[in-house]
């Protein structure tokens, strides 16, 4: 790697900026100084980095590697700004962790020489600490100019990740995918909580009670993979079951509409699986389409 690629700096100090930053200081990169919307979160990260806060406009001109971890919204103003300024150079990587956003959203760096991407972890950010613990040996997806992959790769290799390569016109559908799987996970945590609750069981055994049944689930995921670790009444072809559950849910139209959702593409699933035949999976989507279309008040019990 070009000497001057080991010269980074990070405009945006959130959890995924910070969470880089420091972990890239200790694999060797020198951090060539912070920016941020708040002079108080950038002198945060500078402090633990040992590094100055800077303009935006300075570290862009420092950085050989230029991360903008700044919101999605916020990348095209920031980079329209820097373009203004002059701030990016020929041979420059610039890039932007955003997982919606493609490497067409950093154009005015491009139009100045740089070489630009989109590198996107895989992954969730509780906090700054959480996040130190989760990326390294995360994937991550890459997108953009040629030209700057040997960069992000480095850069992957240095926390020990894995990664796959994206064109422009996938990266929403990525991204959705990836917001299914985990912002949808804790809302469909949300309305098992919810049944639990309409249930009767105490709300501090709520959470607790799920918790071993979700990691038991990973764990046959992770050892079995889809569909064969799907189970219960659909994978069975239990219509009985499904109809009783659909009868217990009737007062509370919000999480039928979850339930009978899901339902119907699970019964695809086991389908696959090879657990029910196609009259069966049919007789139970066409259950399950019936509830949800009776099922259109709102309701919430939170």
């Amino acid at each position: 790697m070009e000497e001057r690629k080991t010269k980074i700096g990070f405009i945006g100090a959130g959890k995924v900026g910070s969470a880089l930053a420091l972990l890239l200081q200790q694999a060797g990169y020198e951090i060539v100084g912070i920016a941020s919307r708040t002079r108080v979160s950038a002198e945060n990260l500078a402090n633990r980095l040992g590094c100055p806060v800077l303009t935006a406009a300075d570290v862009a001109r420092r950085a050989g590697g230029l991360f903008l971890t700044t919101t999605d919204d916020a990348v095209p103003s920031v980079v329209a700004r820097l373009g203004q300024a002059g701030a990016f150079y020929a041979g420059q990587i610039v890039l932007h962790t955003s997982g919606a956003l493609t490497s067409e959203a950093l154009k005015p760096a491009a139009k100045q020489g740089a070489f630009t991407l989109s590198l996107h972890p895989l992954q969730s950010f509780a906090s700054v600490e959480q996040a130190l613990t989760v990326l390294p040996g995360s994937f991550f997806s890459i997108e953009g100019d040629a030209r700057g992959f040997s960069f992000a790769r480095e850069i992957i290799a240095k926390l020990e990740g894995k990664y796959f390569f994206l064109d422009a016109e996938a990266k929403v559908l990525y991204h959705a995918a990836a917001c299914t799987a985990s912002n949808y996970f804790v809302s469909l945590l949300a309305c098992s909580l919810d049944l639990l609750a309409a249930a009767g069981i105490p709300a501090e055994m709520r959470l607790p009670a799920l918790l071993p049944l979700i990691r038991g689930t990973l764990d046959n995921i992770d050892a079995l993979g889809i569909p064969a670790a799907l189970t219960g009444p659909i994978s069975r072809g239990d219509r009985g079951t499904v109809e009783k559950h659909l009868a217990a849910l009737k007062d509370l139209p919000e999480q039928l509409q979850v339930y009978a959702s899901l339902g119907i593409f699970t019964a695809g699933v086991a389908r696959a699986k090879g657990t029910i035949d196609g009259q069966q999976a049919g007789a139970i989507r066409a259950l399950l389409e019936g509830a949800r279309g009776s099922s259109s008040k709102p309701a919430a019990l939170r």
